[in-house]
């Protein structure tokens, strides 16, 4: 979709295109002004620039008046509506009022092109407007007229207009299926290529934001073909999408050469906001390789380039978030100070919502962490995990509106089914007329006791389906039942039963021994609790999910990590490379959470580290590493009847896993290697 934009803001939107080229002219003219007299030569300028085209559009609005008034050649008439409409403002009175004197003229006369061109106009005002539904109801009723009438180019128009709308409302589901009709329509139209162009553009747009990569790319390379064809000013924009769709799909290099020739083409054209939108991405794709270096430079121009290219705040806070992730990477937290501090002042003075700045939250938290200040820290970090929790609501609900949305498309396709279905029996009766009623009452009888026949088998299939989706959902919710009362069993069970025999013990011997052993006992009892809190909380996280990616898994884990070194004070960081599209159910996730837990807890009680990395590599086969920096052990020392050890390798075993301990003087590594699936 090729973003609309609006005049500067200091230039009043009401003016004509020609008008605002004016007053931008006079606009420099009084900038340069230096003197009193120059001054006044400004203001004498200034009236004559600005009034000058005001009054040839007065002139021309009022001979289109005196036309219709006057006129009696009726093609005169019908061009001056036209005309008169296009020139009046969409949300005047005196629009309305011609609009609906030209519609009855036309209707009047039989004059359906003029009609249909009125109510195109109509359509595109709607859209300009931000009405959008309106805009998608107006034009959906247009397109079996404008066929008729052989305006193609208004009615590839039309499904534009309904795409850009449903793509504002993102709903890019549906705006795809208005681009691809836009594209066949453009396809249709001689000598066309900016159409064409415009149309494979979009539909690669629409495709890209449904995160269908690989299906988006031939669309925009197509529409790149054809803006060869023609003096074409979206190049920039083209590339820019080709390479955010190259760079999810990991072709770095790839992505790289195109997004610095969307620079070059953007900077061709004076498309400030496309070169920025290019170099945003080149800064992105370095970090990604890891080459800080080059990718903290990129990411400040960047931050430049959108801020002269008056880009929306959240294009510059991603900018600003790429410099800070970068500069906690290379491990120079303190220069990313000067750019948290512009971030704080863009968020305060738009109030924006943590929802939209959810990785800055995190940046943020993990540099403070970095520069020795857990608790300034953890705040943010809170924020940034509700924000997170606030994001999986909506995608939840954007995964019911689309299945909503699946659901009406089927409904609408089986309704055009069965209105063709009617019109081959229409046209099957018509032809056997002619043959005999009775040839035609036999006919007639065949079809009825065919459809009946099609509606029975319908409904089976629909009643089969049904009962096979309700055992299905009967399985999965006793697998999960299973799931959690083993997990509560095997962990929480065990824990409370300690807790409650521990408190025992204490109260059995609370006057028999010193108060400070007591209360050493009821402190260590309090840790106990907490831990079992923790991991009934962990246990009900996973429980929630009928599946986690790997990226949820990894955020899991940062929340972990976090916990871990506000508690300790030993930095923990959590790595994520690599992308699995497969994910992991319930008992999956809690094996493979419990085995890193249990290897960050038997570093931080053993080890004597102060740093423990986790690597999370999800590839197909996935594997975890757990690394630290302590003090290691003896590999022979280790006893296989160690509850710790035990644990870890029974959760692999039940993952079909394999799991490898080294172990040397500058530190230990746990690895979980996972099957391939």
């Amino acid at each position: 979709m090729l973003k609309k934009v609006r005049p500067a803001a200091d230039f009043p939107y009401f003016l004509k295109p020609e008008l605002q080229i004016f007053a931008r002219l006079a606009r420099v003219f009084y900038l340069r002004a230096k003197s009193f007299i120059m001054v006044k030569s400004f203001l004498l300028v200034l009236a004559s620039l600005l009034l000058a085209p005001l009054y040839a559009q007065e002139q021309k609005i009022d001979s289109l008046k005196q036309v219709i008034a006057t006129s009696n050649d009726v093609n005169a008439k019908a061009a001056a509506y036209k005309a008169l409409v296009q020139q009046l403002k969409p949300d005047t009175l005196l629009f309305k009022e011609y609009y609906k004197e030209g519609l009855a003229f036309a209707r009047q006369n039989s004059d359906r092109e003029t009609e249909l061109r009125l109510a195109f106009i109509n359509c595109r005002d709607l859209y300009d407007q931000g009405k959008y539904k309106a805009a998608i109801a107006v034009s959906d009723s247009l397109h079996p007229f404008f066929e008729e009438e052989g305006l193609l180019d208004l009615k590839a128009r039309l499904f534009n207009i309904a795409g850009n709308s449903y793509a504002l409302q993102s709903d890019y589901t549906k705006a795809s299926v208005k681009y691809l009709e836009y594209l066949e329509t453009a396809k249709r139209l001689e000598d066309e290529p900016s159409a064409i162009a415009m149309a494979n553009n979009n539909v690669g747009m629409a495709l890209l934001n449904m995160k269908r990569y690989e299906q988006a790319i031939p669309y925009i390379e197509n529409s790149l073909m054809y803006q060869q064809k023609f003096d074409s000013q979206l190049k920039a924009r083209a590339l820019w999408n080709l390479g955010i769709c190259q760079m999810e799909l990991l072709m770095y290099d790839e992505a790289l050469q195109t997004f610095k020739k969307g620079v070059v083409e953007a900077n061709k054209v004076d498309d400030a906001y496309g070169a920025a939108g290019n170099q945003t991405c080149i800064a992105s794709v370095l970090s990604r390789k890891r080459d800080f270096d080059r990718g903290i430079p990129a990411y400040i121009k960047a931050y430049e380039m959108s801020v002269d290219a008056g880009l929306e705040d959240f294009k510059i806070i991603e900018a600003l978030s790429g410099v800070i992730w970068g500069y906690n990477m290379s491990n120079q937290p303190e220069k990313a100070v000067k750019y948290i501090t512009i971030v704080d002042s863009i968020i305060e003075t738009n109030n924006m919502p943590d929802i939209r700045n959810r990785e800055y939250l995190f940046f943020k938290s993990t540099n403070l962490m970095l520069r020795g200040k857990p608790l300034e820290a953890d705040p943010y970090f809170l924020r940034y995990e509700k924000a997170l929790d606030s994001m999986y609501n909506v995608k939840n609900i954007e995964v019911i509106q689309q299945k909503e949305t699946e659901f009406r498309t089927k409904e609408k396709e089986q309704q055009l089914e069965l209105k063709e279905a009617e019109l081959s029996s229409q046209r099957l009766i018509t032809s056997l007329l002619a043959g005999g009623a009775f040839l035609l009452v036999f006919i007639g009888f065949l079809v009825y006791r065919q459809q009946r026949l099609k509606i029975k088998q319908q409904r089976q299939e629909q009643e089969l389906k049904e009962a096979l989706a309700t055992v299905e959902t009967k399985n999965k919710l006793e697998e999960q039942r299973l799931r959690i009362s083993k997990e509560l069993h095997d962990n929480i069970g065990s824990q409370l039963t300690y807790l409650a025999s521990a408190a025992q013990n204490i109260g059995m011997g609370l006057n028999k021994t010193s108060e400070a052993v007591t209360q050493q006992k009821l402190d260590d009892l309090s840790t106990f609790s907490e831990e079992a809190i923790r991991d009934l909380r962990d246990t009900i996280w996973v429980m929630n999910h009928s599946s986690v990616t790997w990226d949820d898994l990894a955020e899991r884990i940062r929340y972990l990590a976090h916990k871990v070194a506000n508690t300790t004070g030993i930095a923990v960081l959590v790595h994520k490379k690599g992308e699995n599209s497969s994910s992991l159910d319930p008992s999956q996730t809690m094996h493979v959470f419990r085995i890193i837990q249990e290897a960050v807890n038997n570093a931080v009680k053993h080890s004597e580290a102060t740093k423990i990395e986790v690597y999370v590599y999800a590839e197909n086969p996935a594997k975890i590493e757990i690394v630290d920096n302590g003090k290691g052990y003896e590999l022979k020392d280790i006893s296989e009847s160690s509850s710790g050890l035990t644990n870890i390798k029974a959760r692999a075993d039940n993952l079909n896993g394999k799991i490898t301990l080294e172990s040397d003087k500058n530190g230990s590594k746990v690895i979980l290697e996972l099957p391939s699936h």
